[in-house]
C-alpha cells in the first residue's frame, strides 16, 4: 500500500510543567518521507536538569525562540490534511491538547466524519508489536530490530539540524517513528488495517 493521505509522525521534548521545548515532524506520503519540520521553543519555566541532560536543550538556547503555541496554525494545518502518528501517542496527544486543545473542525480519515479532536493517532509502538512482533517498546530498540538504523541516519543527515542528529532530539525521534510506519505501510492493504493494528478507536464521536 502507498498512503495517499499524509501521515505526520510527531515527537515532543519537554513536559506540561516546563512546556514543549522542541518539536519534530516527519511526514509520509506515498511511502516516502516528503515533509519535515523542527523547532526549539521557549519554555514556560526553567528547564529542569533531567530534561537538559536528556535533550541537550538549555534555557539560553530555548529562550531565544517563540513558545510552542506560536506554531498552532502549522499543527492545525497538518491535521487538516493528514493523520498524526507518534511512538506512544498518548504522550504527544496529551501535550498537544494541553497547549492547543483543538485542531478545529477536521476529518477523521478512518470514518470520514468530522471531529474537533487531534485523534485518531497511529502509534508506531503498537504497530511494531502487532505487525512485526517486536517485543521491546523502546524506540531505539525497535529501529535496530527492524534494520532501520542506516535509513534513519541517512535521513537525519539530510534534514536534521547539525547538533540534533541523535536520540531525544525531536526530529530524529519523529523520523524513527515515521520509518517504522513507512515500513508497516508496505505490509498492510489499507490505512484502516494500519489503524486496526495500532488499536485506534475509529468510532469516536463526530460533529454530525
Amino acid at each position: 500500500m502507498k498512503n495517499e493521505i499524509p501521515i505526520y509522525a510527531i515527537d515532543f521534548e519537554g513536559s506540561k510543567a516546563i512546556g514543549i521545548v522542541e518539536f519534530g515532524v516527519a511526514g509520509i506520503l506515498n511511502g516516502d518521507i516528503f515533509f519535515s519540520d523542527t523547532k526549539i521553543c521557549a519554555p514556560k519555566k526553567s528547564i529542569d536538569l533531567k530534561t537538559r541532560k536528556i535533550t541537550g536543550i538549555t534555557d539560553f538556547l530555548a529562550g531565544q525562540n517563540p513558545p510552542f503555541e506560536a506554531h498552532c496554525e502549522m499543527f492545525s494545518s497538518l491535521r487538516q490534511n493528514g493523520i498524526f502518528a507518534a511512538h506512544n501517542f498518548h504522550t504527544e496527544d496529551s501535550l498537544l491538547r494541553h497547549y492547543i486543545p483543538s485542531a478545529g473542525r477536521v476529518k477523521n480519515f478512518f470514518t470520514g466524519k468530522d471531529t474537533l479532536s487531534w485523534s485518531p493517532w497511529i502509534d508506531s509502538r503498537i504497530v511494531s508489536r502487532q505487525i512485526f512482533s517486536v517485543e521491546s517498546e523502546k524506540l531505539s530498540d525497535v529501529v535496530s530490530e527492524l534494520g532501520l538504523q542506516d535509513e534513519l541516519d541517512f535521513y537525519a543527515e539530510k534534514i536534521c539540524p547539525a547538533t540534533r542528529k541523535k536520540w531525544h532530539c525531536a526530529l530524529y525521534d519523529a523520523l524513527a517513528s515515521a520509518l517504522i510506519i513507512k515500513l508497516a505501510i508496505r505490509e498492510v492493504p489499507n490505512l484502516n488495517t494500519l489503524a486496526e493494528a495500532s488499536k485506534i478507536e475509529t468510532r469516536e464521536s463526530s460533529l454530525f
